[in-house]
């Protein structure tokens, strides 16, 4: 595993150039995200995915994360993006999560190991997480840098003991402050229902779509 400052990441351009390079080859990448670290990897590469998984000993079926830099890429891995859904996208990028089908037109070993259920897809609030989504020009499978239902998303040390043979890049920035987790929404009924409650205040949402 590499490891490099954020300090230096961000004063040097060819490192981002790398990070283009790790995730086109199937690497995956870790890097601080709005108070706490998380892994990500190509979403469209099988391999990529599949080592995804395996390195956080995943084994719930929760919705799997995804990061898309505009609403542009929303298309790409959700079916069916309701009128509701576009004006709830005004909030992005921002603490919002919002639940969707998969798309079907992804390959069926990506969709088989994401469950075929739903995916949350959001554009995150962090400027370094949208900029390497864009050098990428593809949506990017999220987890959060942790063993299932083990702390230490916001520690370096931790990270490094957890992920070490794992991670081809990991962005450290040292110690995170964990902040308030997203809202997530589901827009699959006839009224938007809050499947886990964030940094969003439920009536906002509703007032946006009345």
């Amino acid at each position: 595993m590499k490891t490099v400052k954020l300090e230096q990441f961000q004063s040097s351009p060819e490192l981002y150039n790398e990070t283009h390079r790790i995730l086109n080859e199937g690497g995956l990448i870790c890097l601080p995200c709005n108070g706490t670290y998380r892994i990500i990897a190509d979403l469209t590469n099988e391999d990529a995915v599949t080592r995804l998984f395996q390195s956080k000993h995943r084994v719930k079926k929760a919705p799997s994360l995804v990061f898309i830099d505009d609403f542009s890429m929303l298309d790409r891995v959700a079916d069916d993006v309701c009128k509701q859904a576009r004006e709830l996208s005004t909030l992005w990028p921002g603490p919002l999560t919002i639940l969707f089908d998969l798309n079907k037109r992804l390959p069926s070993k990506i969709r088989k190991q994401l469950g075929k259920g739903k995916i949350g897809v959001r554009i995150p609030e962090s400027d370094l997480m949208r900029q390497i989504v864009s050098m990428l020009g593809r949506p990017v499978l999220v987890s959060s840098a942790n063993r299932e239902r083990k702390a230490g998303a916001e520690s370096p040390a931790q990270i490094r003991k957890n992920f070490n043979h794992q991670l081809d890049l990991f962005i450290d920035a040292g110690d995170l402050v964990r902040e308030p987790s997203s809202t997530v929404v589901d827009l699959s009924g006839p009224l938007l229902t809050v499947t886990r409650k964030g940094a969003l205040e439920e009536q906002l949402l509703r007032d946006l779509l009345v």
